[in-house]
């Protein structure tokens, strides 16, 4: 579990199932950056603790949280929206993309409205 919890491409799903519901019973296993707390303490949940509704898998267990030491530095940065815009800035290939994809959203839904106006 350890292992496959380090691929960020499994914490972010966790990540959007997580933010679906708007009272998540596991909400401290993707703790936000300590703010209040002091720097040493990441998460807000104690090592140990099950963490009720997280499970995914059909005959699984709840997973238990561990110290926060054992978690991977970037899962502290995935919700710090500062940390993630630093990051976009220092890549300019991924920043014009996100933007190029963004505009292009934006032109998909203006021609579906002035479809939908015929």
């Amino acid at each position: 579990m350890v292992k496959q919890l380090m691929r960020p491409s499994y914490t972010r799903s966790i990540i959007r199932w997580a933010r679906s519901f708007s009272t998540i019973p596991c909400r401290g296993f993707l703790a936000y950056p300590a703010r209040a707390r002091d720097a040493t303490e990441l998460s807000s949940t104690p090592a140990g603790t099950r963490l009720r509704g997280c499970n995914i898998l059909k005959n699984g267990q709840d997973p238990e949280a561990l110290p926060d030491n054992e978690y991977p530095d970037w899962l502290w940065e995935l919700l710090d929206e500062e940390a993630q815009k630093r990051k976009l800035d220092a890549d300019p290939e991924k920043k014009a993309r996100k933007e190029w994809r963004k505009k292009n959203r934006e032109r998909i839904k203006q021609a579906n409205f002035l479809k939908s106006m015929r």
